[in-house]
């Protein structure tokens, strides 16, 4: 069986989560939610035995560092709250799978976004040769290309994945050069992404803004997906004929699919002061429902009740998010933290005008929207710039 293991850089991040969480090592609720990840079909409650691979002594290595089975490790992973692939430890003499064979990954849990589906369905279709899929971490960017590459499967030749999560290519070279009638979906590129502005290439991969570019160009009946929490650099400059920059939003009524595979008590006023609380963000949802299980039965009315966001177990994905921000972003963040009903961006100005340049202010408050840390919304004729809420809690804990 494949093992994976923590790397040594991001093992404090799994201590921090766990801390978070709140339970001692040896609490069995550990192996219970683990085994539940695992197998969720069957009722883990109070078992002596858990799925296979899950154990007390499993669980203290994976805390360690120590190779573990590969879906024990996912599965540990989920349960903290963590994304897997920002946790392991690559291989150093790691080299890209052939990209002709890669597999269009298996995400059973699928809820909604029958809407959006259709429309990038459309788009494609209709001729876009690149749809970029951005938005905030968890929002459901990999899960819907997924749907969306299975449903354009029949339409191409060949479907070609690659996830930047698993392999970041060392040169352009490593990937493939744009043939006709293909479907290539780049899973991950904010991998490559993190310089001082949102969307910005790290040292080492600005000419993979050029690579899109020349996708883009080929006239060769080939389509180009990828999802990013960042939006690239570049993508605006392209003709908009052919490009479809795609920002996913949280969850709303649809929501209610989640909600019910969870097995929530809920009327639909409740339901719907959960999704805000959240953001309609699926995996704070999830992780969630699974609190509001652990701790309230099901019942989403006596978690309501408490008037809070349990945000310990999204401050280190907020922490990853968070790491390549400038200092004036950063100034950005907190006051918006103090505001959470949101600013205009004259009101912004405003207050900062002694801080920064006008022209820094605005350039940091559309770096802070490619990254997807800050939304907007449109109120008549001006937009409104806001924190997503378990955003806003976590800058709140931490500056």
């Amino acid at each position: 069986m494949p093992s994976l293991k923590a790397s040594p850089d991001k093992i404090q991040i799994i201590k921090q989560a766990r801390k978070e969480k709140g339970w001692t090592i040896d609490n069995p609720m550990w192996l219970e939610f683990a085994s539940k990840v695992i197998e969720p079909g069957r009722n883990w409650e109070n078992a002596e035995v858990f799925a296979s691979g899950v154990s007390l002594p499993t669980w203290k290595r994976f805390l360690k560092g120590d190779g573990i089975d590969a879906s024990v490790f996912k599965a540990f992973c989920q349960v903290l709250g963590l994304n897997w692939q920002d946790v392991v430890e690559r291989p150093l003499n790691f080299s890209p799978p052939t990209l002709g064979t890669s597999e269009i990954p298996n995400i059973p849990l699928f809820f909604a976004r029958s809407g959006e589906l259709i429309t990038l369905t459309q788009k494609i279709e209709a001729g876009k040769s690149l749809v970029a899929i951005t938005g905030m971490g968890g929002i459901g960017k990999t899960a819907l290309a997924v749907q969306l590459a299975k449903a354009l499967q029949p339409k191409f030749s060949q479907t070609l994945w690659y996830s930047f999560h698993l392999n970041t290519p060392q040169s352009i070279s490593s990937l493939p050069a744009s043939s006709a009638q293909t479907l290539l979906i780049f899973d991950g590129w904010d991998a490559i992404l993190g310089g001082e502005r949102g969307g910005q290439y790290r040292s080492g991969y600005e000419n993979y803004g050029e690579y899109l570019r020349s996708l883009v160009q080929m006239n060769n009946s080939s389509c180009v997906i990828l999802t990013s929490r960042e939006q690239p650099e570049g993508l605006n400059a392209l003709t908009t004929s052919s490009v479809e920059i795609f920002q996913l939003r949280g969850l709303e009524e649809d929501a209610i699919e989640l909600f019910q595979y969870h097995r929530l008590i809920f009327n639909p006023s409740q339901r719907m002061l959960l999704v805000n609380k959240y953001g309609g963000n699926p995996l704070f949802l999830n992780m969630a429902a699974n609190l509001i299980n652990e701790l309230f039965a099901g019942d989403v009315g006596e978690f309501l009740a408490t008037d809070t966001i349990i945000a310990g177990e999204f401050t280190p994905l907020v922490i990853q998010w968070l790491e390549y921000i400038s200092p004036l972003e950063q100034t950005l963040l907190k006051y918006l933290a103090k505001h959470p009903q949101g600013l205009t961006r004259e009101e912004i100005q405003l207050q900062l005008n002694n801080y920064a340049a006008t022209g820094n202010i605005l350039v940091a408050l559309l770096s802070l929207k490619r990254r997807a840390l800050v939304e907007t919304i449109k109120e008549i004729t001006k937009e409104r710039f806001f924190l997503h809420p378990v955003i806003l809690k976590c800058v709140q804990r931490l500056f």
